[in-house]
């Protein structure tokens, strides 16, 4: 009966197996035994007697060679449990990286190694390795953990975007693309460091503008993604000399927001046809912006140091059509930003001045056969700007004029209600018309807005402590 030696069954088993197997002695060489599929997974020529590090020369990081060397060393070492030794290896799972020619690594693969000790008469002796190569298994992973990300991230997104009505969202969407398109349209047209200076101050009003409207409709994944843009902006903009260069992780930053655009649009595209039964109820919308409107106070007292009393018992918001519903929360938010800024005494001063540290903000719905409304109430200081806007909303062309002389070079007029809407980014240090212009500069679109809807604007003080805004809009 014919038998097979047993080195030339040791060699079948050792063709055979898909894992790469080889044996280390305490000097880390490769020993004569080791596997067809060694070389085929490392990707590299294997000689007998070769140092196993040299294996991964150039394939891995040096932090990651130096760890193995000690990794092995204690492997070798018999007082130390192999176990807990096992827990240290840093090849469990590697990059391996491959080169070409010139030297550039061009590909990869995932490969865990893992040891094993090999003992004669009680004494390690050497070290028997396995290779595998887990690059699909790592992909996969990734690709799992993606979708699953990406499934959140939409999860979430969902759950605002079911919580605003369609109208709502849509003209979000179309007011921040088109912002969007602007900023980029400015960045390239901008020169110079003094011209580029002027370029990011706009664009800031315009994120922040952005900004607030995302939080009205309580799209903090959006408000989230316009912040790390905004800062973006910040450090360019505090360069003393900016060049070209600068531009590009904003660029980066801008190309996201555009793709999140995109991506609300198509979850919209999505959902279309279950708009009207996943609608929220009134009830459940009134909730969100009034929310919305109690943290807006809230971040903005803490902000400031003041403190404040937001009351919205007579606010309901069933009077408000939902094709109105985005005006009026970009009234509120902008005239609420002006109360806190510039008419909420710090309590320090409102003590000084007998009055309740306590400062109030109220607002308030009303409505007829013809029109709905809404108030906005506060008992802070009543300033110059205020009682100005007042007359020129109640003047003749004549008396216009003539307020508008009080405040050389700026034009109030049609334009004076521009004064209320940029608060945060006015400097105290300006002169009083450039005051005027910085902080009234954002009010173009949603006066704009009331105008074509047919609303009026009026002000008036119900008593020496409390100054009340009414806007008033048709209900067809």
């Amino acid at each position: 009966m014919n038998t097979i030696p047993i080195n030339s069954e040791k060699n079948l088993i050792l063709v055979a197996i898909d894992e790469g197997l080889f044996f280390l002695n305490s000097e880390f060489e490769i020993q004569e035994n080791y596997s067809s599929s060694l070389e085929n997974i490392i990707d590299q020529k294997v000689t007998t007697g070769q140092n196993f590090i040299t294996l991964l020369e150039k394939r891995v990081p040096e932090n990651i060679i130096s760890n193995t060397l000690e990794f092995l060393s204690l492997m070798f070492r018999d007082d130390l449990d192999e176990e807990t030794i096992n827990e240290l290896n840093p090849l469990h799972l590697c990059e391996f990286q491959f080169e070409n020619r010139w030297g550039l690594w061009t590909s990869s693969k995932f490969l865990s190694f893992k040891f094993k000790r090999v003992r004669s008469e009680g004494v390690i002796t050497q070290l028997i390795g396995t290779v595998e190569d887990i690059t699909k298994e790592i992909s996969l992973t990734k690709k799992l953990e993606e979708i699953e990300k990406t499934t959140d991230k939409q999860m979430e997104w969902l759950v605002c975007i079911l919580g605003i009505a369609p109208p709502l969202l849509k003209e979000f969407i179309d007011v921040t693309e088109m912002e969007m398109t602007n900023i980029d349209t400015e960045l390239k047209n901008s020169h110079g460091t003094e011209d580029c200076k002027i370029v990011l101050h706009k664009i800031l009003r315009t994120i922040h503008h952005l900004k607030s409207n995302a939080s009205l409709l309580n799209l903090k994944f959006f408000k989230d993604k316009l912040i790390n843009f905004e800062t973006e902006i910040e450090k360019i903009k505090d360069r003393n000399e900016i060049v070209g260069s600068d531009f590009v992780p904003a660029v980066i930053q801008l190309g996201e927001i555009r793709h999140m655009l995109e991506d609300v649009k198509l979850l919209m595209q999505r959902f279309k046809h279950f708009n009207n039964s996943l609608r929220p109820t009134r009830r459940y919308e009134g909730g969100l912006m009034i929310r919305s409107l109690q943290n807006l106070v809230e971040n903005l007292a803490k902000e400031l140091g003041r403190r404040i009393q937001f009351n919205y018992k007579n606010f309901d918001n069933s009077i408000i059509p939902y094709s109105h519903q985005q005006i009026v929360r970009e009234f509120l938010i902008l005239l609420i930003r002006f109360s806190i800024f510039y008419c909420i005494e710090k309590p320090e001063e409102r003590k000084s001045a007998n009055k309740n540290p306590v400062g109030i903000i109220e607002i308030e719905t009303f409505s007829d056969r013809r029109i709905f409304g809404f108030k906005l109430r506060h008992d802070g200081r009543l300033i110059r700007i205020e009682r100005l806007l007042q007359k020129t909303i109640d003047s003749s062309e004549t008396e216009i004029a003539s307020i508008g002389n009080a405040l050389p070079g700026d034009h109030l007029g049609s334009e004076v209600i521009r004064l209320l809407f940029m608060p945060s980014l006015a400097s105290s240090n300006l002169t009083e018309a450039e005051y005027s212009k910085e902080i009234f500069s954002d009010m173009d679109l949603v006066k704009k807005k009331l105008k074509m809807h047919g609303g009026k604007i009026k002000i008036t003080f119900t008593s020496e402590n409390f100054c009340e805004y009414a806007i008033s809009l048709p209900k067809n």
